[in-house]
């Protein structure tokens, strides 16, 4: 039976929804952060009955993370109501200038933060920015804009969308799965054959599908380096790949995380880990950048 824990830290109450479970022939504790401070009996006999949604499977999370992650979540989500409509919209917009910034500097772009924002958010190209550039990072926005309003579940024919979107007016062959071997530059990782690509992505969709049980950071981590390791566009794979894994997040009502282009070369390292099938460091890093993300978020 789940029951309500409390748990003291630096003076400061956290309030729990525990259940014991039975995994491989082990007793775990599965957690559910329900808020800080005095909560009414209502409120935790509530969460006590909505308990069940959240008896997922975890492989990666530390009991520790679990718990960081739900704080951070609670605490996001509470901001967004008690700002309304009005807050909402400026962290969208803050929010996806940072996002389409940071993830087309992952991938090159030369173009800073506040020529990114120029473009997307006054319509105005600066001076010594690649017209590419300037498709970049409008694109970019239109698939965030796209995905906030998508109702949808993850599947190919959204992966193809995302590449239609993000490539326009850049390749002719948008949306389409690439015909020629592909190589990263400055990595000796063998991508899959091309030949192979309709089949492994499939197979990606049906992972995807078996897997939601997961906790949905690990689903929306381990989803995203799946994708990229099959690399199915010509361009623009790790661009797909951060907006797969933060639809999944936004899906079960996380928060997204940016991935900041100081930490690129974490980041590739916790790739490279992952396209050898060893997820830790990618999920290390992805709990470690939420809280980066999310720092500002103040105790309530």
């Amino acid at each position: 039976m789940p029951y309500h824990e409390i748990k003291m830290r630096d003076r400061k109450r956290y309030n729990y929804i525990v259940h014991t479970i039975r995994d491989d022939n082990k007793w775990k504790k599965v957690r559910k952060y329900i808020g800080e401070g005095h909560l009414s009996e209502e409120k935790i006999k509530k969460e006590l009955q909505n308990f069940d949604k959240l008896l997922v499977k975890t492989n990666y999370l530390t009991e520790e993370q679990k718990d960081f992650i739900e704080i951070i979540r609670l605490r996001f989500f509470n901001y967004l109501k008690k700002g309304g409509k009005v807050i909402s919209g400026k962290f969208n917009e803050w929010f996806f200038t940072e996002l389409t910034y940071n993830s087309n500097a992952i991938e090159g772009s030369t173009a800073n933060k506040r020529e990114t924002s120029m473009i997307i958010n006054d319509g105005v190209a600066p001076k010594n920015i690649s017209l590419r550039e300037i498709y970049e990072a409008k694109n970019h926005k239109k698939a965030l804009e796209y995905l906030l309003s998508y109702q949808g579940d993850i599947n190919e024919w959204l992966i193809k969308r995302l590449h239609w979107v993000l490539m326009e007016d850049i390749d002719e062959k948008r949306g389409k799965y690439r015909k020629v071997p592909v190589f990263i530059l400055g990595s000796d990782v063998e991508l899959p054959n091309h030949g192979d690509i309709p089949k492994l992505m499939k197979d990606l969709i049906v992972w995807y599908k078996q897997n939601k049980n997961l906790h949905p950071l690990e689903l929306a981590a381990l989803l995203s380096m799946k994708f990229v390791s099959v690399h199915p566009f010509t361009d623009g794979n790790g661009r797909v790949c951060r907006l797969l894994m933060n639809y999944i997040l936004k899906k079960n009502n996380y928060p997204e995380i940016n991935i900041y282009v100081k930490d690129r070369n974490n980041y590739l390292r916790a790739v490279r880990a992952a396209n050898d099938g060893k997820y830790d460091q990618i999920i290390d890093f992805l709990v470690r950048t939420l809280k980066k993300n999310y720092g500002f978020l103040k105790n309530e």
